[in-house]
This record gives structure tokens, C-alpha cells and sequence, in this order.
């Protein structure tokens, strides 16, 4: 993918909070790959770690939604209650750049 293209495409998320969080981790190194069967979901993919650090990105959804890897390779949206992140909180893409330790 072209960097117009990964601009395109991180420019093209809804949310802005999920918008700012892939734009740090692309300018971190991360690349965005298209989701193997979903054409609307992205995943976020780190070579230093060469695994995704971000699953299910929706593009289009405004209430903004991903997943993230809980315990043995296992990704649940942030939603759960597990993770515990409130996309309403103003620390939230603080916390998610933590937790993926970027």
C-alpha cells in the first residue's frame, strides 16, 4: 500500500478518536492490512512484533469500533468487559496506546 493510500484510508475512519489512534501507530511504524474476509475491517499490523496490535478496525462505524488481543492471541472489541475502555472517556486513545505499548 502506497503512504497516499494509508493516508486515504486512516483519513477514511469515522471515529476521530479511532482515527488518531491508527494515525500514531502508523507513524510509528504499523502498517494497514485489509481484514482476510471482511472488506469493511482493517487490521493494524506492528513487523517490530509482526502481529496485528489491532483487530477489526470498522472503517464507516461512527460509534467507532476495533478489537484488541486480551490472553493467548485472542482479540475482543474494546467494549468488553475484560478490557474495560470507554471510547467516551477523554484519556481513552491514551489508554489504547498504552495497552498496545506503543
Amino acid at each position: 500500500m502506497s503512504n497516499e493510500e494509508v493516508i486515504k484510508k486512516v483519513e477514511s475512519i469515522t471515529h476521530p478518536k479511532v482515527r488518531n489512534i491508527v494515525r500514531v501507530c502508523v507513524e510509528q511504524g504499523c502498517r494497514i492490512k485489509p481484514h482476510p474476509s471482511n472488506p469493511n475491517l482493517v487490521n493494524l499490523f506492528d513487523p517490530a512484533v509482526r502481529k496485528n496490535i489491532i483487530g477489526d478496525i470498522n472503517l464507516s462505524s461512527p460509534r467507532g469500533y476495533f478489537t484488541l488481543e486480551v490472553e493467548n492471541g485472542r482479540f475482543k472489541s474494546f467494549r468488553n468487559e475484560v478490557i474495560g475502555l470507554d471510547i467516551e472517556q477523554a484519556e481513552f486513545e491514551e489508554r489504547v496506546l498504552k495497552r498496545i505499548k506503543r
